[in-house]
């Protein structure tokens, strides 16, 4: 069975280690292999433990259990950008826990916190051009992707990424 709940500070360790391991899945090949298999989980960490220890108010993060283990989570920022909402900064599950929905269920419980605050509210994400099932899995979900962009504000080198952006919530609470 899996739950959700909110995120406390003591989960930041088991976070970050889900945040490298999908990293590792998904960005080899953007990111180096050096900061991939090398910095990536100490710089994870340091972020989770301030994000989790120190949030910021419009921080919101939920993971997902299944046997008493972290199996996903996502990080939101409400009303991060006038133009497009609030960012879902991270939404990743484990591989062995794909398929079962937790994806889809951890964006339907960040729409809804998301509407709680604000009835209107839009939202985006950052993915990387290269993450296709990423990418697919949010235009499943209704997301667009409005623009391609190089950036370097995460890894180690410059990254082609895509901002997914939803105008509207209300489809993705019943997901």
């Amino acid at each position: 069975m899996i739950s959700y709940r909110e995120a406390n500070p003591h989960d930041f360790k088991k976070i970050a280690e889900l945040h490298v391991k999908s990293w590792q899945q998904h960005y080899r090949g953007d990111f180096s292999d050096h900061f991939l298999d090398v910095e990536a989980a100490s710089e994870r960490e340091k972020v989770w433990k301030v994000r989790l220890t120190n949030p910021s108010p419009n921080q919101f993060v939920l993971v997902a259990e299944q046997n008493g283990e972290i199996c996903g989570f996502a990080c939101t920022f409400k009303d991060d950008n006038d133009q497009f909402g609030a960012l879902l900064d991270n939404l990743h599950v484990s591989g062995p826990a794909k398929g079962q929905g937790i994806g889809k269920h951890l964006i339907s419980l960040v729409a809804q916190e998301v509407l709680r605050d604000n009835p209107t509210a839009k939202m985006y994400l950052w993915v990387l051009k290269n993450n296709i099932s990423a990418l697919g899995f949010y235009e499943r979900l209704g997301g667009v992707n409005c623009e391609t962009v190089i950036g370097n504000d995460i890894g180690d080198q410059e990254v082609v990424k895509c901002r997914i952006t939803w105008n509207s919530l209300k489809e993705l609470v019943h997901v």
